[in-house]
């Protein structure tokens, strides 16, 4: 195996090439920023020309006074005052001084140049099948997902201030570490995932390292007595692991929920069927790993299909999910951006007065939160296209769905020197990130369905909702 094989080399030409553009080039104008129109709110003195003429007479002295006191605490208009909302394009150099800008830049060009890197470990591998070099792609991708969840945890850490949001996040995680622990131990009968022949491989992997290392003097029957065989600690590191991330992905789902209501609402009629197959395909992904599907699909009396072929579609499926997903994300955003105009126009049904801040304010926190909003349309989607992706390369499927060579049982994508390996075979990697998998677009399936139950048949409106998740 050469030290400085192909994967090497490509990933280090990728870290170079993102310190250099890092400070030198701007992504989010191509993938997020690009058709947007944002709602400008109204000037002090477009508002105060809305007032009625003032019927006392003030001296100099007293006018100035006033002035100071409106600069100050502002001054108050009616609520049905017929002001306008002019629309002007996002410019990204506004975008630099709002909440979690620097995350949004890193992830839109972080996450390019790891699928490009991705891309070409994977052709390479394609005309190269006997390869042995070091696939750094992979520990690429496993970086950049640590990434996502770094930022998926500070969105989070926004919200964790408020006592009811933070409540809400305690209990979503707190119930799907329940559901986590129960579907973890019953997966295997429901779903299409092999995790306790996994654990056993994996426990006999770890034995059979152990004794031919020689690291304990303990005999061969020794060290396979004593060799983990219940998988109750993995299920509840898994359960909990899976309850952390729910309460991460509890608000970018909400806030899924409302863009893609208000999307539908905007969109034409091609645009709104992208937009259903967006929300609508992980229900199928899921359907596609359960056993009862796969008996008829790959067992039954027609055989429509083989079970190489299944495993290549549902990643085909995923990489389709996330291309709809980026297909709809100007209308989506768009979406958020218009509810500030709803907003308002909620407030003009409203009697009384309010503060002239107040409506610049109300307007603005709309597109000062696009960063986040954008984190949290993306974020949950990449984070299973790279699930799916470590699932295709570790658990060593083909692209044409073709069957594995039975010779081919180590993890050869992978290469690492080690028991590495030795330990982590094909069908340990390909039970783990298939559960990851599953359990990923579960939450985000489950998460966004409750968030469109909720803002549909719940609060009644989704603009005055969306001013409480906002916040």
């Amino acid at each position: 195996m050469a030290i400085l094989g192909f994967h090497v080399v490509i990933c280090l030409i990728a870290i170079t090439a993102i310190s250099k553009l890092v400070r030198r080039a701007n992504f989010i104008d191509i993938f997020i920023t690009n058709g947007l129109f944002r709602f400008l709110a109204p000037s002090n003195q477009e508002l105060k020309a809305l007032l009625p003429p003032s019927k006392e007479k003030l001296n100099q002295r007293n006018r100035r006074k006033k002035r100071e006191d409106e600069a100050v605490e502002g001054f108050s208009i009616p609520k049905a005052s017929p002001f306008q909302l002019n629309l002007y394009p996002v410019d990204v150099k506004d975008l630099i001084q709002f909440e979690m800008y620097t995350s949004l830049h890193w992830l839109c060009l972080c996450i390019p140049v790891c699928l490009l890197v991705y891309t070409l470990s994977e052709i390479y591998n394609y005309v190269m099948p006997d390869n042995r070099d070091f696939n750094v792609s992979i520990v690429f991708m496993l970086v950049v997902i640590m990434f996502v969840l770094q930022v998926l945890t500070a969105l989070s850490s926004y919200l964790v201030s408020s006592v009811d949001e933070r409540g809400f996040m305690l209990s979503i995680g707190a119930i799907y570490f329940l559901f986590s622990f129960i579907f973890a131990m019953n997966s295997h009968r429901i779903f299409d995932i092999k995790m306790l022949e996994a654990y056993d491989k994996l426990s006999s992997n770890i034995a059979d390292f152990v004794e031919s290392s020689g690291l304990f003097d303990n005999s061969t029957a020794n060290i396979r007595d004593y060799r983990p065989t219940n998988p109750l600690m993995m299920y509840i590191s898994l359960s909990v692991f899976f309850s952390m991330l729910s309460a991460m992905l509890v608000f970018p789902n909400f806030r899924c929920a409302i863009m893609y209501l208000k999307a539908l609402e905007i969109d034409g009629r091609v645009r709104r069927a992208i937009d259903h197959i967006g929300f609508l395909l992980p229900a199928f992904i899921l359907a596609s790993f359960s056993k009862h599907l796969v008996h008829q699909l790959v067992d039954g009396p027609r055989k429509i299909i083989t079970i190489d072929q299944l495993d290549i579609l549902r990643i085909y499926l995923i990489i389709f999910w996330v291309l709809s997903k980026f297909a709809t994300r100007v209308s989506h955003l768009q979406a958020h951006l218009n509810l500030a105009y709803d907003k308002v126009a909620e407030m003009r049904a409203e009697s009384g007065k309010v503060k002239n801040f107040t409506i610049q304010a109300m307007i603005y926190r709309y597109y000062r939160y696009l960063c986040c909003a954008a984190l949290q349309y993306f974020g949950p989607a990449i984070l299973a296209l790279l699930f799916a992706l470590l699932l295709k390369t570790t658990g060593n499927l083909s692209w044409l769905g073709t069957p594995t060579p039975v010779s081919n049982t180590e993890l050869n994508t992978l290469a690492l020197t080690g028991p590495i390996r030795f330990v982590f075979d094909v069908s340990i990697c390909r039970a783990f990130f298939s559960f990851l998998l599953v359990v990923t677009l579960l939450i985000n399936f489950t998460l966004q369905l409750l968030g469109v139950v909720y803002h549909s048949y719940f609060v009644g409106g989704t603009g005055t909702t969306a001013a409480t998740t906002t916040n």
